[in-house]
Protein backbone atom coordinates (compact mmCIF):
# COMPACT_ATOMS: atom_id res chain seq x y z
CA UNK A 1 0.00 0.00 0.00
CA UNK A 2 1.33 3.70 -0.89
CA UNK A 3 1.96 6.14 1.66
CA UNK A 4 -0.97 8.51 0.60
CA UNK A 5 -3.66 5.20 0.73
CA UNK A 6 -2.21 4.17 4.53
CA UNK A 7 -2.76 8.07 5.61
CA UNK A 8 -6.26 8.11 4.06
CA UNK A 9 -7.11 4.46 5.81
CA UNK A 10 -5.95 5.78 8.70
CA UNK A 11 -8.27 9.17 8.59
CA UNK A 12 -11.52 6.99 7.67
CA UNK A 13 -10.86 4.81 11.30
CA UNK A 14 -9.81 7.80 13.06
CA UNK A 15 -13.30 9.43 11.84
CA UNK A 16 -15.39 6.10 12.10
CA UNK A 17 -13.63 5.36 15.91
CA UNK A 18 -14.86 8.74 17.18
CA UNK A 19 -18.50 8.76 15.12
CA UNK A 20 -20.63 7.01 17.51
CA UNK A 21 -19.14 8.43 20.62
CA UNK A 22 -20.86 11.67 20.09
CA UNK A 23 -23.73 11.66 22.08
CA UNK A 24 -23.61 15.40 24.15
CA UNK A 25 -24.97 15.77 27.98
CA UNK A 26 -26.93 18.91 26.89
CA UNK A 27 -30.05 18.27 27.25
CA UNK A 28 -30.40 15.14 29.38
CA UNK A 29 -30.42 15.98 33.26
CA UNK A 30 -29.71 12.56 34.13
CA UNK A 31 -25.95 12.18 31.91
CA UNK A 32 -22.58 12.97 33.87
CA UNK A 33 -20.66 15.57 32.05
CA UNK A 34 -17.77 14.49 29.49
CA UNK A 35 -14.70 15.05 31.47
CA UNK A 36 -11.86 17.10 29.28
CA UNK A 37 -9.24 16.05 27.74
CA UNK A 38 -6.05 18.12 27.75
CA UNK A 39 -2.91 15.30 26.82
CA UNK A 40 -2.09 15.62 22.96
CA UNK A 41 0.08 12.59 22.24
CA UNK A 42 1.30 14.88 18.93
CA UNK A 43 2.53 17.30 21.35
CA UNK A 44 3.44 14.80 24.85
CA UNK A 45 5.14 11.88 22.99
CA UNK A 46 8.97 12.93 21.83
CA UNK A 47 9.89 12.66 18.50
CA UNK A 48 12.95 9.58 19.95
CA UNK A 49 10.06 7.55 21.10
CA UNK A 50 8.12 7.77 17.85
CA UNK A 51 11.57 7.06 15.83
CA UNK A 52 12.82 3.85 17.81
CA UNK A 53 9.36 2.78 16.54
CA UNK A 54 10.49 3.22 12.91
CA UNK A 55 7.39 5.79 12.85
CA UNK A 56 7.89 8.36 10.42
CA UNK A 57 8.98 11.54 12.84
CA UNK A 58 8.07 14.34 10.64
CA UNK A 59 5.18 16.37 12.10
CA UNK A 60 2.34 13.84 12.64
CA UNK A 61 -1.20 14.37 11.27
CA UNK A 62 -3.36 16.02 14.06
CA UNK A 63 -6.71 13.73 14.17
CA UNK A 64 -8.50 15.95 16.59
CA UNK A 65 -12.36 15.95 17.02
CA UNK A 66 -15.25 17.27 19.05
CA UNK A 67 -18.39 16.51 20.51
CA UNK A 68 -17.09 14.64 22.59
CA UNK A 69 -13.47 15.98 22.50
CA UNK A 70 -10.52 13.63 21.24
CA UNK A 71 -6.93 14.26 20.36
CA UNK A 72 -5.38 12.20 18.45
CA UNK A 73 -2.24 12.15 16.32
CA UNK A 74 -1.37 9.89 13.22
CA UNK A 75 1.96 8.38 12.29
CA UNK A 76 3.11 6.45 9.31
CA UNK A 77 5.43 3.29 8.95
CA UNK A 78 7.47 2.30 6.34
CA UNK A 79 8.49 -1.24 7.05
CA UNK A 80 6.64 -2.89 7.54
CA UNK A 81 3.79 -0.53 6.07
CA UNK A 82 1.19 0.57 8.36
CA UNK A 83 -0.52 4.15 10.04
CA UNK A 84 -0.97 4.54 13.51
CA UNK A 85 -3.63 6.69 15.09
CA UNK A 86 -2.81 7.67 18.80
CA UNK A 87 -5.81 8.92 21.07
CA UNK A 88 -6.55 10.45 24.10
CA UNK A 89 -10.30 9.65 24.57
CA UNK A 90 -12.74 10.65 27.06
CA UNK A 91 -13.83 6.91 27.42
CA UNK A 92 -13.69 4.58 29.88
CA UNK A 93 -12.69 0.59 29.35
CA UNK A 94 -16.08 -0.01 30.53
CA UNK A 95 -17.79 1.71 27.60
CA UNK A 96 -15.24 0.54 25.63
CA UNK A 97 -16.25 -3.10 26.61
CA UNK A 98 -20.27 -2.74 25.84
CA UNK A 99 -19.99 -0.44 22.62
CA UNK A 100 -21.31 -3.17 20.21
CA UNK A 101 -18.24 -1.49 17.42
CA UNK A 102 -16.05 -2.88 19.43
CA UNK A 103 -14.95 -6.86 20.05
CA UNK A 104 -12.67 -7.46 23.39
CA UNK A 105 -10.04 -9.98 22.52
CA UNK A 106 -8.54 -9.76 25.64
CA UNK A 107 -7.29 -7.71 28.40
CA UNK A 108 -4.43 -6.70 29.86
CA UNK A 109 -2.01 -4.72 31.44
CA UNK A 110 0.64 -2.16 29.75
CA UNK A 111 2.64 0.21 31.70
CA UNK A 112 0.66 -0.88 34.74
CA UNK A 113 -2.46 0.54 33.62
CA UNK A 114 -5.59 -1.96 32.45
CA UNK A 115 -5.95 -2.18 28.94
CA UNK A 116 -8.35 -4.29 26.44
CA UNK A 117 -7.28 -5.12 22.95
CA UNK A 118 -10.53 -5.05 20.52
CA UNK A 119 -10.79 -5.56 16.99
CA UNK A 120 -12.77 -3.02 15.44
CA UNK A 121 -16.51 -4.96 14.08
CA UNK A 122 -16.16 -5.61 10.63
CA UNK A 123 -12.85 -6.39 11.14
CA UNK A 124 -11.12 -2.70 9.96
CA UNK A 125 -8.75 -1.85 12.72
CA UNK A 126 -7.37 -3.07 16.12
CA UNK A 127 -7.78 -1.15 19.11
CA UNK A 128 -5.81 -1.28 22.60
CA UNK A 129 -7.25 1.27 24.70
CA UNK A 130 -5.54 1.98 28.13
CA UNK A 131 -7.17 3.35 31.11
CA UNK A 132 -5.96 6.81 32.10
CA UNK A 133 -8.18 9.25 33.79
CA UNK A 134 -10.52 10.64 33.42
CA UNK A 135 -10.60 7.91 30.20
CA UNK A 136 -7.99 6.39 27.35
CA UNK A 137 -5.03 6.40 25.60
CA UNK A 138 -5.99 4.18 22.54
CA UNK A 139 -3.82 2.98 19.82
CA UNK A 140 -5.27 1.94 16.71
CA UNK A 141 -3.82 -0.07 13.48
CA UNK A 142 -5.55 -0.85 10.46
CA UNK A 143 -5.66 -4.19 8.72
CA UNK A 144 -7.10 -5.78 5.20
CA UNK A 145 -5.51 -8.18 2.66
CA UNK A 146 -4.31 -4.26 0.74
CA UNK A 147 -2.60 -3.99 3.65
CA UNK A 148 0.90 -5.34 5.59
CA UNK A 149 -1.20 -6.40 8.31
CA UNK A 150 -3.54 -8.55 7.26
CA UNK A 151 -5.27 -10.30 10.65
CA UNK A 152 -6.31 -8.72 13.56
CA UNK A 153 -3.97 -11.00 15.53
CA UNK A 154 -1.31 -9.12 13.47
CA UNK A 155 -2.61 -5.95 13.46
CA UNK A 156 -3.19 -5.71 17.59
CA UNK A 157 0.36 -7.60 18.08
CA UNK A 158 1.89 -4.19 16.75
CA UNK A 159 -0.50 -2.07 18.50
CA UNK A 160 0.47 -4.19 21.99
CA UNK A 161 3.75 -2.99 21.06
CA UNK A 162 3.96 0.40 20.26
CA UNK A 163 1.84 1.07 23.38
CA UNK A 164 3.99 -1.02 25.63
CA UNK A 165 7.24 0.81 23.81
CA UNK A 166 5.20 4.02 24.92
CA UNK A 167 4.24 3.02 28.21
CA UNK A 168 7.16 5.30 29.83
CA UNK A 169 5.69 8.45 27.95
CA UNK A 170 1.95 7.95 29.57
CA UNK A 171 0.72 10.57 31.56
CA UNK A 172 -0.54 10.38 34.85
CA UNK A 173 -3.88 12.29 33.61
CA UNK A 174 -5.48 12.43 30.61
Amino acid sequence: MNRRAALLLLGVYSILVTAGCSQSAQGDPGAEAVPDITFHPCDAIPAEAVHSLGLDVRPPDRRDHDNPKSLGCGYLSNAPEYGLTIAARPETLDKVRSDDRFDVLSETEIGGRRALVSDFRGGSACTVSVAIEPGILEFMIGYSELEDFTTVDAACDQATRVATTLAPYFPDHL
